[in-house]
């Protein structure tokens, strides 16, 4: 006997559905507003309720309606934990944006996560967090974003380490927008905004200046400007770069994705130390490779170092205080680099030391 055919799925007539749907979308208007209108569900099992309510009708409901909701619930101090996420995580910056912004219920792990996948756009509401820890902003200041950037920047609730001002410092030594935003900050360390000023551009040490409280304009006035070597010099006096890289070596983890994160974060005190200890020679070999118009030697210094060609590239590009690199010369550099023997470039390098 032949099998019975299997039944067709059922389809829903346009019109059920359409009534199926604008029963969602009542149905969460009103938990939504059940929950506001409070008192707040005081435990677990009943944030748990509105989570498993919230999961069901979402799907169901229109893009503008999940904005709403994630409006209404990201100012509130104990929201549903699932749901938050949810919303959290929704491609849509209006659906998201304002639980990435405000909401109590993300964790510190939960943006930590986020940062490290999500969109631009969806990084720049994290940037806006009142009050965001300085662990966090390392992270949005590592993507690499200028607007992220400028956000945490503007945002003076914002706790940024000296690592990450430092950072900011470098890549606002040729963006006169953020240079002009950042004397603004109240909490700018002296020392590093000295070292800025001496190693701006004209356009950014102007705008700095001029947007610096009057208590510190004529000290920064009269900050006499150096060479980006000597700034960057000043930058790590306090050994505090070398410290940190050094351990990042120790614990094995000072690679090729270490060092292109430091050009990203335009960290270049951080990538002199970087390619001394992995290259054995002393911070003064390398730094002289920085500032030498020709590469031929810190092309090799980053083969011994055992960095990749593009993190070698991004490093021949952003030098600071050096002209760009011709795109013809940087092809000979990388013909250079994929020829070069490691263990002959790391002889070589060495050679270096005692010449």
């Amino acid at each position: 006997m032949p099998p019975a055919p299997s039944a067709a799925p059922v389809k829903m007539p346009p019109s059920e559905a359409r009534t199926v749907s604008e029963f969602a979308t009542d149905m969460l208007r009103r938990t939504t507003a059940l929950f506001l209108a409070g008192p707040r569900p005081a435990s677990a099992e009943q944030l748990d309720l509105y989570d498993q309510m919230f999961a069901r009708l979402m799907p169901q409901v229109a893009t503008d309606l999940l904005a709403e909701l994630s409006m209404a619930l990201a100012g509130v101090e104990r929201a549903p934990y699932a749901t938050a996420r949810l919303l959290a995580v929704h491609p849509e910056l209006r659906v998201a944006g304002p639980m990435l912004a405000k909401a109590a219920a993300l964790t510190e792990r939960d943006l930590a996560e986020f940062i490290r996948s999500s969109s631009p756009a969806h990084l720049v509401a994290i940037a806006s967090r009142r009050g965001i820890g300085d662990s966090l902003t390392n992270q949005l200041i590592a993507r690499g974003f200028p607007a992220v950037r400028m956000a945490l920047v503007q945002n003076l609730t914002a706790r940024l380490s000296e690592d990450g001002y430092r950072s900011l410092f470098k890549i606002a030594e040729r963006d006169e927008d953020l240079a002009e935003k950042l004397a603004l900050r109240t909490d700018l360390p002296a020392k590093l905004s000295r070292a800025f000023v001496a190693a701006a551009s004209e356009g950014a040490r102007a705008r700095f200046i001029k947007a610096a409280p009057p208590a510190t304009r004529a000290t920064l006035q009269a900050t006499p400007t150096r060479t980006a070597g000597a700034a960057m010099r000043a930058m790590w006096d306090d050994e505090q770069v070398k410290t940190e890289v050094a351990a990042l070596n120790r614990s094995g983890k000072l690679s090729d994705s270490a060092v292109n994160r430091f050009c990203v974060t335009g960290d270049f005190p951080a990538v002199i130390a970087a390619l001394a200890l992995l290259c054995v020679v002393s911070i003064q070999v390398i730094e002289a490779l920085m500032e030498d118009d020709r590469v031929t030697d810190l092309v090799l210094a980053c083969k011994a170092a055992r960095l990749s060609w593009p993190t070698t590239a991004m490093i021949l590009r952003a030098r600071p205080g050096c002209d760009t690199i011709p795109a013809d010369d940087l092809e000979e550099a990388r013909k250079r680099f994929e020829k070069l023997v490691l263990s002959e470039a790391q002889w070589k390098v060495r050679g270096l030391e005692a010449g």
